[in-house]
């Protein structure tokens, strides 16, 4: 075999090596992203479940809240005093994240007056700026934030996507729900939120 064929060869030996990296680390992104975007499913109880147990202390305080939104300046759960708050954990790349979005933006055109909304975008596969340009692209006007350093996440303890987190107005956890949500589940959760 003269230089250029083993050249050649070696060429063609590190092509199929780097494919083989490349599609395995593919592989494992896939993997990452369909266990952070969670499933349909929440076996969690309803807010006026929630409501009824309060007395028995089944409800906590929720973490604070406090970052810089893409379009609407500082957000903290204290400029919301004595109001419900709609916490939703999504990241860009997340087609289920996606798919929730016009149903989120619908209530937020319904229930933004008396509910306070806030979206949270987790960082990692996708960048602060990936995320502001998601939410242009999808014309969402509610307020949303990167989270920076996790801190919302892990203080809420969220560890699939989507997940809304309803905040009654004293600010306890009402409710959590992990994966899509439609507009009905939101207009029945927020509906008990404000009746409470």
């Amino acid at each position: 075999m003269d230089r250029n064929e083993r050249t050649n060869a070696s060429s063609a030996t590190n092509k199929r090596a780097f494919n083989r990296v490349w599609l395995l680390a593919l592989v494992g992104l896939v993997a990452i992203a369909a266990v952070a975007c969670g499933s349909d499913s929440s076996g969690e109880k309803t807010v006026a479940e929630v409501a009824a147990g309060a007395a028995n202390g089944e409800v906590g305080t929720a973490p604070a809240i406090t970052g810089d939104t893409f379009e609407h300046g500082a957000f903290s759960l204290d400029l919301h005093k004595g109001k419900p708050v709609l916490v939703n954990f999504w990241f860009p790349s997340c087609p289920p994240c996606r798919a929730e979005m016009p149903d989120l933006q619908a209530s937020y055109e319904q229930y933004g007056e008396e509910v306070a909304f806030i979206g949270v975008q987790q960082l990692g596969l996708d960048s602060a700026a990936n995320g502001q340009a998601f939410v242009r692209e999808l014309g969402l006007t509610y307020p949303s934030m990167p989270d920076v350093e996790s801190k919302v996440q892990f203080g809420y303890e969220i560890f699939s996507f989507p997940t809304t987190v309803f905040l009654d107005k004293n600010h306890n956890i009402a409710r959590t729900w992990t994966g899509i949500i439609g507009e009905e589940q939101l207009a029945e959760q927020l509906d008990a939120l404000l009746a409470g």
